[in-house]
């Protein structure tokens, strides 16, 4: 990582000198502009101008797309043919670092060197091409033009050459993973586009002279504006296009993993983030993230650490008032409590949306970016509508979930009743095959059960497997499925257990069974005694023993059967063919 990062510098420090000289040659090449009387008033006309084409681009795509129409070129241009190499890409430069303070966004140093040397490297390479073919600056606009077609052509193609060679070197260097050539395609699309502003420009100044900026500057600033107010209303149509879309596949969902798997897909349509939390409340009511979105898989799984407490930042205190909650710049919102724990993404903007239904806080949708005013008001009233549609799939998700829980549990013992163990035994042997493991399989049944029935009634009788059920549960290792057959009789569906695990854990629960005895409150009548209750087991291995879930079963079952029941009870038994 330190050498990545020594030869990236050392490269950038070889462009940077290498600019250096292309700028001083440029200099000495060029007569120096003379800024004297009428000359200053286009020159902050253009600043003007490169400045709103850097403020205001036009974009296309989703919110996310990095499609962007800026007119800078348009207005380069022409610049460079009045007022030269230098001074085209120091103002270039001044201009996008202004842009950038306007809009917000945040600068590293390496973003701030490496697009300042590609602005100078691109102006003036480009410019030394142009003079190679003869022409020179600054020109008249007022005269013939045409001789300027070829070295213009030349001046467009370097520029354009050379941003690319600089934007690959630099992006592989960086080892972001980015492709710098996705885009093309369209950026040559958009070039032709500036180059016929560029033209208009060119051939305005040509017609009127010092008047055209009259003619041009208001309407173009005017164009800009329009342009970029049209993008804002297609995006937004585009953005309610995939929430109604985004709408429809929640409504269809009744898991919460799918819930939240739409929802993170969605988001990152329609929103610029760096990095997106949906937080669920724990027992202790502290946010913990159930679902991340990051720029990597180890960014990820640091973010799943996290842990915001209520009342806690902008994320618990959005949850705390239970209302949206935006922060476009650090310390912008006055909170009572700041948490300890830093987030391993952090988040300049910060957008925290409460996951709200029926009275009933589900949890908080939060998103991150490192850039400052990264949300608008209108990101704010999008989410909103993602959220509350989130919430209600969410609640029902729920719902569903606890229907679908209980009709797989035995009412009665609080374990998976038969049904469930149908379903599950199929998937274990499947998952056995796959991962090329084992799974064994545990049937147990109550010796002489309908004696206590007979004796002391339906209702202890009950009692007493409520009791078994839970020496069975506590007996068993995590990720054990208990299940209740049918009356008496249990299961236990062993993941990844041998054989000598299954006995091992089969005598285990023997043993307590055998040695725990139930004793059970006055039913009003009579006073129950302790009742010691014993139990056989019988034990079956896949893929060993069977070959199947149905045989998995009988070949325990019979084990059960023939070698514990039939021989005394109280024992374990292994499937013997």
């Amino acid at each position: 990582m330190l050498a990545e990062k020594n030869r990236y510098w050392t490269v950038l420090s070889l462009l940077g000198v290498l600019a250096v000289i292309s700028l001083v040659w440029a200099g000495i090449s060029e007569p120096f502009p003379s800024f004297g009387g009428m000359r200053l008033l286009p020159l902050f006309v253009y600043a003007a101008l490169l400045t709103l084409a850097q403020v205001f681009p036009v974009r296309f795509g989703d919110q996310t797309s990095s499609l962007s129409f800026s007119f800078s070129f348009g207005i380069e241009l022409p610049l460079f043919l009045q007022f030269g190499a230098v001074v085209t890409a120091i103002l270039v430069s001044a201009t996008w670092i202004l842009g950038n303070v306007i809009t917000g966004k945040t600068f590293t140093t390496r973003r701030l060197v490496g697009n300042t040397i590609m602005f100078v490297l691109m102006t003036t390479l480009a410019a030394n091409a142009y003079g190679l073919l003869g022409a020179r600056i600054p020109v008249d606009l007022s005269y013939n033009l045409l001789p300027l077609t070829m070295p213009l052509l030349v001046f467009v193609m370097v520029h354009f050459a050379i941003n690319y060679l600089v934007a690959m070197l630099l992006t592989r260097l960086h080892g972001s993973g980015s492709l710098w050539y996705l885009g093309l395609q369209w950026d040559i699309a958009s070039l032709i586009g500036e180059c016929v502003i560029a033209g208009l420009f060119i051939l305005l100044q040509h017609l009127y002279g010092a008047a055209a900026f009259v003619v041009i500057s208001i309407p173009f600033a005017g164009l800009i504006y329009i342009f970029n107010l049209y993008s804002n209303l297609v995006l937004a149509n585009r953005q309610l296009t995939i929430i109604s879309d985004l709408t429809m596949k929640l409504s269809t969902q009744l898991r919460e993993d799918e819930v939240f798997r739409e929802l993170l897909d969605g988001i990152s349509r329609l929103f610029k983030m760096t990095a997106c939390y949906i937080f669920i409340p724990d027992a202790q009511d502290v946010l913990v993230p159930y679902a991340v979105r990051g720029a990597s898989r180890e960014i990820e799984e640091q973010m799943l650490r996290m842990r915001v407490e209520r009342g806690v930042d902008v994320t618990g205190t959005a949850y705390a008032l239970g209302k949206t909650l935006v922060q476009n710049r650090l310390q912008e919102l006055k909170l009572e409590k700041e948490s300890v724990g830093k987030a391993p993404t952090q988040g300049t903007s910060i957008l925290a949306v409460p996951l709200h239904y029926r009275d009933q806080s589900l949890g908080v949708l939060t998103l991150t970016h490192v850039e400052k005013r990264a949300y608008s008001h209108r990101d704010l009233e999008m989410v909103q509508i993602l959220a509350n549609q989130a919430a209600i799939t969410l609640w029902n998700a729920r719902r569903f979930a606890r229907t679908e829980e209980q009709s797989y549990v035995d009412q009665l013992t609080g374990v998976y009743n038969y049904r469930y163990f149908e379903a599950t035994i199929e998937h274990a042997c499947i998952e056995a095959d796959r991962s090329g493991s084992s799974l064994a399989l545990l049937v147990i049944d109550l010796d002489h059960f309908k004696r206590i029935n007979d004796i002391y009634g339906h209702l202890v009788g009950n009692e007493v497997l409520k009791r078994v059920a839970q020496i069975i549960r506590e007996g068993v290792r995590e990720g054990d499925i208990v299940c209740r057959y049918g009356g008496e009789e249990f299961t236990v569906i062993l993941p990844q257990a041998t054989i000598d695990v299954a006995l091992q854990i089969a005598e285990r629960l023997r043993k307590v069974i055998a040695e725990s005895p139930i004793t059970l409150a006055s039913n009003g009548k009579m006073a129950v005694l302790p009742i010691h209750i014993t139990a056989s087991l019988g034990a079956a291995v896949y893929p060993d023993m069977a070959d199947s879930a149905l045989t998995l079963l009988r070949h325990a079952d019979r084990a059960m059967y023939v070698g514990s029941k039939q021989r005394g009870r109280n024992k374990v038994a292994v499937y013997e063919q």
